[in-house]
């Protein structure tokens, strides 16, 4: 009987063995192998650090690139004011004042739009008390220069072949006139050396600019010995000219010759119009504006772009009695342009200046028995005044204007 009740203890001491076993397996087993939440829980960070880093961190604000400057100024052209004695007798009034608005309205009213304006004062606005006289010594009425100031016009030449036609006196009743007007500027014709030596650079629009005026001579009259410096001719000064030209491109943006010039009624430049234009284009000239001829020339870059050259704007105004080598609408037809002068100053202090938007178009001074006189548009002109208006401005533009470069725009705004 004892031998069995110890056997049965060792069974029951065996089974809680195994009891106990197993309860301290399935604790480690809790305790090493917690519940994910519990897990999350127990790894999650303090509350102070999480507050750091959800605060937003401030991206200073980084300091703009410097922008190019860019300046510009526009600029309207037309060719010669031939203002002749049927043009005076048509524009006087009974009062003895003038009135020009019906012979030029319809091209000047352009004019104030731009911020430069040109033409070539081709009959001298010496003084009416020299009086108003015809070819071949013109003088013209100092209100006509009154009327194109009022248009907007402030760029004008006074160097052409009929700057001498009333001597001396009408070089200096040209300048006191002009003189009355300082907010224009005038070149080509000087009463003293000082003024012909003056400095011919201007500013508009923070853009600098030079303006120098010449003709090949003055109809065979001559300057008064030891006042040689009266008109900028070239014929026998072409140093000269090329000088003062190389000397302004060192000082200014832009430099900007007028130059009365070539073979008169022919829409060809001749041998010494192309041969100037390269040399002057070549001295530092940006814009060439020809005249003379009294018939409209072509247009040209020269120098890769850098220079523009119009060899003949023709006719702007004229009472002309055409001669046999040309004809009425040759006469009569005259070219007119705009464009931007444009300087770009970039951050590091480099410069750069173009000319831009170029633009092209004809204008037509048509006139009843040289009595009547108006200067229009093409495209406002009457079928009833020139019947065959479209085809010879299609031809002037395909033949003339675009003979050496048919890239430039047709049509002012």
């Amino acid at each position: 009987m004892k031998r069995r009740r110890k056997r049965r203890l060792r069974k029951s001491v065996l089974f809680a063995g195994i009891a106990l076993l197993a309860f301290c397996i399935v604790c480690a087993a809790v305790f090493l192998f917690p519940k994910k939440e519990d897990t999350a829980y127990e790894k999650e960070e303090p509350e102070e650090h999480r507050s750091e880093e959800t605060v937003p961190v401030s991206t200073p604000t980084p300091t703009p690139e410097p922008e190019p400057e860019v300046h510009t100024a526009s600029l309207f052209m037309i060719g010669d004011a031939l203002v002749q004695v049927n043009n005076s007798a048509d524009a006087l009034q009974y009062d003895g004042s003038y009135d020009w608005a019906s012979q030029m309205d319809g091209i000047t009213d352009l004019a104030a739009d731009y911020d430069l304006s040109f033409y070539n004062q081709e009959s001298i606005l010496g003084g009416d008390e020299l009086g108003i006289t015809p070819f071949p010594h013109f003088n013209c009425p100092q209100s006509f220069g009154d009327y194109m100031i009022s248009k907007g016009f402030n760029l004008v030449s006074t160097a052409n072949n009929h700057s001498l036609d009333k001597g001396p006196e009408g070089i200096e009743g040209s300048d006191a006139y002009w003189k009355r007007h300082p907010e224009i500027i005038t070149d080509g014709t000087y009463i003293s050396q000082e003024e012909h030596d003056a400095s011919i650079i201007h500013e508009i629009n923070g853009i600098t600019y030079a303006f120098t005026a010449w003709t090949y001579d003055m109809n065979g009259n001559l300057c008064p010995v030891g006042r040689e410096y009266m008109v900028n001719q070239y014929r026998g000064f072409e140093n000269e000219m090329l000088d003062t030209v190389a000397a302004a491109d060192k000082e200014a943006d832009f430099v900007i010759v007028s130059i009365h010039w070539g073979t008169e009624y022919t829409h060809n430049p001749d041998e010494e119009q192309i041969r100037l234009a390269q040399q002057l284009a070549d001295a530092g000239a940006d814009l060439i504006i020809g005249n003379h001829a009294h018939n409209i020339q072509p247009v040209e870059w020269l120098n890769d772009g850098k220079a523009l050259c119009y060899y003949a704007f023709g006719n702007a105004i004229n009472g002309q009695d055409f001669p046999d080598y040309t004809t009425y609408d040759d006469v009569n037809t005259g070219m007119a342009s705009s464009l931007v002068l444009s300087k770009t100053v970039l951050p590091d202090g480099t410069v750069t200046c173009e000319i831009k938007d170029v633009k092209i178009d004809l204008l037509y001074t048509w006139n009843i028995n040289y009595e009547e006189f108006h200067s229009v548009w093409y495209k406002d002109l009457s079928y009833d005044i020139f019947p065959g208006k479209d085809s010879f401005y299609r031809s002037m533009i395909d033949n003339v204007v675009h003979a050496y470069d048919s890239s430039f725009e047709i049509g002012l705004k």
